[in-house]
């Protein structure tokens, strides 16, 4: 189970990567193009919106299921030593439900879409695949999110393959990954 979970993840960390780099290398050949030759990349506005939904959904998949987003902690310290496996149960369920209501939006987006045949303006794709694309990778992230909370026992981030970065250590006050 753990090794199709870590799989699932570097696939969505190297998709995420690559759409990410496609875009980068994209948008430089459409500058060059543009300003060097007078000739832009025909549709690069709408291939950049593409690659852009899988560098988003894929990342926020990956980055959700191992549990390894920002955390803003403002009452966490209080909160972690008065209540610590409640407060932790709470922001996780509370996490995956929301993820949840993401994915059930973006799926009913896809399905409007696909339903009323509307198409791209440049490049006369039709449109619904983009949330369609967004639905699958929240759908997997969901999916992959509560695995991980039930694995782990609501700790996923023990799960991923990086090393995750944790400030607990009271005696290096230096922020940084070791």
């Amino acid at each position: 189970m753990t090794k199709i979970f870590k799989r699932l993840e570097l696939m969505l960390a190297v998709l995420a990567g690559i759409a990410l780099l496609a875009m980068m290398v994209l948008s430089f050949f459409d500058v060059v193009g543009r300003y060097g030759f007078n000739n832009s990349i025909f549709g690069t506005a709408e291939y950049v919106e593409m690659l852009m939904v899988v560098t988003i959904f894929a990342g926020v998949a990956f980055v959700t299921a191992g549990d390894i987003h920002i955390k803003v902690e403002i009452l966490e310290p209080w909160v972690k030593r008065h209540f610590p496996n409640a407060q932790r149960w709470v922001v996780l369920i509370f996490s995956a439900f929301m993820y949840s209501l993401i994915a059930w939006e973006l799926t009913r987006q896809a399905i409007d879409s696909f339903e009323s045949g509307k198409r791209t303006p440049v490049l006369d794709h039709p449109q619904w695949y983009m949330p369609a694309t967004a639905a699958a990778f929240s759908i997997v992230g969901v999916v992959l999110f509560v695995v991980a909370i039930i694995a782990t026992r609501g700790h996923p981030s023990s799960i991923g393959e990086i090393e995750h970065f944790d400030h607990t250590d009271d005696d290096d006050p230096a922020i940084g990954v070791e």
